[in-house]
């Protein structure tokens, strides 16, 4: 059911949604009913966590909705071939991926008849009402109460949306996703926005997954790191990683 009518309820034990990536680092996985802040270098991996967890929730039964801000729904689904990760059977009935890329690049009229289709991305009520649509969706596509989502990517909407209205719809998806034990994931670029906005995004957020490209030598290298997971004990060090052919893999 859609707003849980006991949010205030006590959590005795943290449920986990597992991710598949760094769960070893967060005692298992992400708890039910959080958002979390992917933020790091360009290039860093980031959108490639992003397909990898959404991949590996679908093959273990928990729907999807992704918000696409920053690449079409074909980019995303073709981008995720290289590692191997089929989307196109669970389009629709377990993945739902909102477009809210084309109208915004094409600067098309902000009007549709398809219900995928986020038409002004800067109308962040227009956005949550399409989440929690979607929401409602899969809830009657599928038997389980576990929904997880994510936003691909924050950025282009600091760009084109005031900073109020922004903290605004942090908060309100911060609490939606609490009363659904909701887990998203919100992908944002380091290093573009004024160091305050960045501070007050990670102080709204329930965790923060940082991704860093670090020069040591002659090479870049990738690393990452994890704090503020609400209930969770993790490393705060710094932990190399590496993309492969199978996608990212810790190196522990």
């Amino acid at each position: 059911m859609l707003e849980n009518s006991e949010p205030d309820k006590i959590e005795r034990t943290v449920e986990r949604i597992p991710t598949g990536i760094i769960d070893d680092l967060i005692s298992g996985g992400i708890p039910r009913g959080s958002v979390v802040l992917l933020i790091g270098d360009p290039k860093a991996g980031k959108s490639t966590f992003l397909a990898q967890f959404t991949y590996n929730q679908l093959q273990i039964g928990i729907p999807v909705i992704g918000v696409l801000v920053d690449l079409s729904k074909y980019e995303f689904v073709s981008n995720a071939l290289d590692f191997g990760w089929e989307f196109m059977p669970y389009l629709d009935e377990r993945l739902v991926l909102l477009d809210a890329y084309t109208q915004r690049l094409r600067k098309a009229p902000k009007f549709s008849f398809d219900e995928t289709v986020v038409t002004d991305v800067s109308d962040t009520t227009q956005l949550l009402d399409a989440i929690k649509d979607s929401t409602l969706k899969l809830l009657s596509n599928t038997r389980t109460e576990n929904i997880v989502g994510f936003i691909s990517s924050m950025t282009p909407i600091f760009f084109e949306t005031s900073k109020r209205e922004i903290y605004k719809f942090l908060e309100e998806l911060r609490e939606f996703a609490h009363r659904n034990r909701q887990v998203w994931v919100l992908e944002m670029n380091s290093g573009i926005e004024e160091p305050h906005v960045e501070m007050m995004v990670k102080a709204i957020v329930d965790g923060i997954i940082e991704l860093r490209l670090m020069e040591e030598g002659k090479s870049l290298r990738r690393y990452l790191r994890i704090y503020g997971m609400r209930r969770t004990a993790h490393k705060l060090e710094w932990i190399q990683y590496e993309i492969t052919s199978s996608g990212i893999k810790l190196l522990l």
